[in-house]
């Protein structure tokens, strides 16, 4: 019984290698259908192990459920702060920012030394490019729409925590 905890410490670090491996194998910025297939293998490797494990011991049927399904929950919650980590980090350009301006201590960076590493249509192009090559939006007539389903679920859903929480 002691390693049933271990199934989702497991699934988390083959969800962590798989994202490694497709992340370089696949560096055209599609992060979050990677971080997505990363989560899936780990989860498959967390239910393979538990469904092997579950049945090494005695327990009931409602028990195997029960644990199947708490342990499922437990790297749920690692992969999706993975997910915020990894989120964070790649699209954060204020993070970015202060690396750059702690690299260049005791020496401040100008605001025309950055405002010329980050030109504004640069980094919409960027983010442009990004977003359809992670399949996220298309363009039709010099305009950009949002696809159905995947990252426009998670923004709406987002969207609707933010109302509720903060009344905005």
């Amino acid at each position: 019984m002691i390693c049933l905890p271990l199934a989702p410490l497991l699934g988390f670090a083959m969800d962590m290698l798989a994202h490694a491996v497709l992340a370089r194998a696949f560096p055209g910025g599609a992060h979050v259908r990677i971080q997505f297939v990363s989560f899936g293998f780990g989860m498959a490797v967390v239910i393979t192990v538990l469904a092997y494990l579950l049945w090494q011991y005695p327990f009931s049927p409602t028990d195997r459920v029960g644990y199947l399904l708490l342990h499922i929950m437990v790297y749920t919650c690692l992969g999706f702060g993975l997910f915020n980590v990894i989120n964070a980090n790649v699209s954060s350009l204020r993070v970015r920012m202060l690396k750059e301006y702690r690299a260049a201590d005791p020496e401040p960076l100008s605001d025309a030394a950055m405002f010329a590493r980050y030109p504004a249509a640069e980094i919409l192009a960027a983010r442009l490019t990004r977003l359809s090559a992670g399949g996220q939006i298309y363009a039709r007539d010099d305009r950009y729409f949002p696809r159905k389903g995947g990252v426009a679920l998670i923004a709406r859903f987002f969207s609707i925590l933010r109302r509720l929480l903060l009344c905005k």
